[in-house]
């Protein structure tokens, strides 16, 4: 019952018991006093005794049971249009009775079950205030005077509307009386149109328009209210759109998802681990390479602009958590958590990352990317973490900085010396060898030509050269006669 939650003094009820009215008669008298209170709100009338302290509420007329949410006709606006979004946050007078709110979320605020209970919604365009006030429906109100662009307390003052509810014709009235929700008003605006730029604007551009901006409206070449004005603006809009934690949850949720991110109020979405091959190459010299990632994105602007061509392929995003009213009894609600249908579009999309490597690092090293697993609207978006996994190679085993390596070299060789070029893992040659006797599996250790190291990248680990020694498998008999001439009769072996 619009206007019809009432608190009446205890002496004021009393009085009223004893005079002889009918139903009738009261909802006829509250009609004519509140302007659509007489007839809905649930089909019942609420009386409270003893003064405003919420308790000893009662029903009179109207059954029990918790009334369906009640939907827009068709035909009337269920958004609140950008250029009405100075009346968020107002709390206005209701026909001389009570105060009501225009909340920032479309829900309206009245002393009355339907409203309390969730049932009250408000939306607005072109300088009409529609109020869907529960089972009582719709009420039609059009701005008095100039209607505002901008949120000014002073000036508002004063401010009424007048409408009449859609079902039956029934007058009324507001008038405005404070801001209560100082914020309400500046959570649709759009950031990028005060820069003019495009909504995928990247930071380097952000940077370069903000430079160009904040030149042109400083307040020591335009001492005029209005350059002071878009200079704060502009000011604001980058120190959002410039932190790269503010940007995605306004690029996802909007301007209230930054301002809870500046409370402390949002949550963080799961981080997503991955895995990515690499070579040793890649290990040795840095470098980039591309990964692709599958993940779910918000698309922006597509709840407004649903018709716009990058929006095709979007759909609902999932279920959001907001805080919502809920009765758990007769006169008494409590806020908690609920899933509720999300307003905002998402689609799925493959994103290309870049995978920097820098010289010097080791399988299973992780890189991370901040904000780039999935999005949900209102959320900060968790990390993609991608760890490293070296692909074996051919020729180089690596341990810790420094790579190992085998070659063979013939009996000969191996007797009288040898050498070896290595191509190396930039392209380089390393030239190792020796004049000496090799042992079998003899190990050389080569200074410097191991791995760069990770935090010193001008300076490398060695690498380690294992000589595995390739003996004939035969030998004539001229061979043998040429070796026995060559080498001392071996010494009498003792018993083993």
């Amino acid at each position: 019952m619009p206007g019809g939650a009432m608190r009446w003094g205890t002496a004021a009820a009393v009085a009223l018991a004893w005079v002889p009215c009918s139903q009738a008669f009261i909802e006829e008298l509250f009609g004519q006093a509140f302007g659509g209170g007489g007839r809905g709100g649930g089909g019942g009338m609420h009386f409270q005794m003893g003064g405003d302290d919420g308790g000893g509420m009662f029903q009179m007329g109207g059954g029990g049971g918790r009334p369906s949410k009640p939907k827009w006709p068709k035909g009337i606006t269920k958004e609140v249009d950008k250029r009405m979004a100075w009346m968020k946050g107002t709390e206005w007078n209701w026909n001389g009775w009570r105060n009501v709110k225009f909340e920032k979320d479309g829900t309206f605020d009245a002393p009355t079950r339907d409203c309390q209970s969730g049932q009250c919604m408000w939306s607005a365009k072109d300088g009409k205030v529609y109020i869907l006030w529960g089972e009582a429906g719709v009420h039609e109100l059009q701005i008095e005077g100039e209607v505002p662009t901008e949120q000014d307390q002073a000036k508002m003052q004063g401010m009424r509307m007048r409408g009449k509810r859609i079902a039956d014709g029934e007058r009324c009235h507001a008038t405005f009386q404070k801001i209560h929700d100082f914020e309400a008003a500046g959570l649709d605006k759009d950031l990028y149109e005060i820069l003019g730029l495009a909504d995928d604007a990247d930071e380097v551009e952000v940077k370069k328009v903000y430079r160009k901006l904040s030149v042109k409206y400083h307040p020591d070449k335009n001492p005029d209210e209005d350059s002071k004005k878009k200079f704060a603006e502009v000011r604001d809009a980058y120190e959002i759109l410039n932190d790269p934690d503010k940007k995605i949850l306004y690029d996802t949720g909007g301007m209230e998802a930054v301002k809870k991110h500046e409370k402390g109020e949002i949550q963080k979405g799961d981080d997503v681990a991955a895995e990515m091959g690499t070579s040793l190459e890649d290990l040795y010299n840095g470098g980039t390479s591309k990964a692709s990632i599958n993940r779910r994105i918000v698309c922006r602007g597509c709840r407004v602009r649903p018709q716009s061509p990058k929006c095709q392929g979007c759909s609902r995003c999932p279920n959001e958590l907001k805080t919502v009213h809920v009765q758990v009894g007769p006169g008494m609600f409590m806020q908690q958590q609920q899933e509720v249908q999300s307003k905002e579009k998402c689609k799925h999309e493959d994103t290309i990352i870049d995978v920097h490597i820098e010289k010097g690092m080791k399988d299973g090293e992780q890189v991370t990317f901040p904000r780039m697993a999935e999005q949900k609207p209102g959320m900060l978006p968790g990390n993609v973490v991608l760890t490293l996994k070296q692909d074996k190679h051919v020729k180089f085993r690596r341990q810790g900085d420094d790579l190992h390596i085998n070659t063979q070299v013939g009996l000969r060789e191996a007797l009288l010396g040898w050498s070896q070029t290595v191509r190396h893992l930039d392209g380089h040659s390393v030239d190792i060898g020796t004049t000496s006797v090799t042992k079998p599996f003899q190990v050389f250790k080569i200074q410097g030509e191991g791995m760069p190291l990770r935090d010193d990248p001008s300076s490398f680990g060695h690498l380690y050269v294992r000589v595995e020694i390739v003996f004939p498998k035969t030998l004539t008999s001229e061979q043998q006669q040429q070796l026995t001439s060559v080498f001392a009769p071996a010494a009498p072996r003792p018993e083993l």
